[in-house]
This record gives C-alpha cells, sequence and structure tokens, in this order.
C-alpha cells in the first residue's frame, strides 16, 4: 500500500517476489495505490518482465480508505521498500493491523517500526529476495513481529500527535514573544 513513486521502488519488490517464485516459494504479490506516470511505467515494465506461467503480481490501483483497510486485513506480510518518507502512514497502518514487516533500512522506516520488522536495501533486488525468503521460512518470526509491531503503534494517535504540535508551537510562541 503506497503510492507508485520513483522513490517507493514497488519494480525492485517485483523483481525480488519473481525471484522467490523462481526459487519455488507459492507467493502473491498484490499492490494498492495510485502514482506518477513515469513510475508506474516502471512497475508495469517489472510486471511484464516477470511474467510466468502464473500472475503473481497484482496491481489495484487506488482504492478507497475501507478497501486499502481490507487488503491489510488480507495480507500475510506488508513490504515497504521506500526509499525517503516523512512519517509513512502505510508503515504504521500495517503496524496497527498487527502484520509482520519487511521495511527500507532508510529513515524513518526504522525509527516508526523499531524492532518490529526485518529491513533491507531498497536499492537491492537481492537483499530485498533474502529479508522476505527469511521471513517466511520463519512463521514463528513473523508472528513475534506483528505482534511487536502491532503494539508499538498504540504509542501512535492523532490526539497525541495535535497535543504535542500545539505544544510546541506554543512553547515556540512563548520563547519569542515581546
Amino acid at each position: 500500500v503506497s503510492t507508485v513513486k520513483k522513490y517507493k521502488h514497488q519494480w525492485n519488490l517485483i523483481d525480488a517476489v519473481g525471484l522467490l517464485i523462481n526459487d519455488g516459494i507459492p507467493i502473491e504479490l498484490h499492490l494498492v495505490g495510485g502514482g506518477d506516470s513515469q513510475a508506474l511505467n516502471l512497475m508495469l515494465d517489472a510486471i511484464r518482465r516477470n511474467k510466468s506461467d502464473t500472475n503473481f503480481v497484482f496491481y489495484h490501483g487506488s482504492l478507497s480508505h475501507e478497501q486499502t483497510l481490507e487488503w491489510y486485513h488480507k495480507a500475510d506480510i506488508f513490504v515497504f521498500p521506500s526509499t525517503c518518507e516523512t512519517f509513512g502512514i502505510s508503515l504504521l497502518e500495517a503496524m496497527t493491523d498487527g502484520l509482520p514487516i519487511a521495511s527500507s533500512e532508510r529513515g524513518p522506516m526504522p525509527e516508526v517500526l523499531k524492532d518490529a520488522g526485518l529491513y533491507f536495501n531498497p536499492e537491492s533486488v537481492t537483499s530485498i529476495k533474502n529479508c522476505l525468503r527469511y521471513m517466511i521460512e520463519n512463521p514463528d518470526l513473523m508472528q513475534s513481529l506483528g505482534s511487536k509491531a502491532k503494539k508499538y503503534s498504540e504509542d501512535y494517535s492523532w490526539k497525541k500527535c495535535a497535543d504535542e504540535t500545539f505544544a510546541f508551537l506554543s512553547s515556540v510562541y512563548e520563547k519569542n514573544k515581546t
């Protein structure tokens, strides 16, 4: 679940999953989110490049929030290959759903996910593939990571965010009033 942008690297994820399919691991990849035409073309090229006897990549485009939440509930693993985020709302949504998460090692994902996920280099297809393989082959780890991610997600709320933002703005105002 993420917009398709150049820094999101969905095509590397598609190539990594294609390698797992070639290794005999039965896996499907469902991609949700719209994007810009240049990045969508890169993603569609990766889908074509990885065509096999079985379809394993399914692109659903932009969906309503309710439909997107349904995909979180259906998923077994959430993968987040972005190299640049300000926070990563979809990462937090996956954490809230208790999904085991394989994520980019780039900030701020490790700051948000902490030790509740496995990390990979999002610009390396091999790194993504190896991370996913390890996760898939260790179901007890997946269970543990999902539980821990759900617990960490409870530290976030819109009320807490608003309260902390207003407290910060108030302290800046107090320091600078004349």
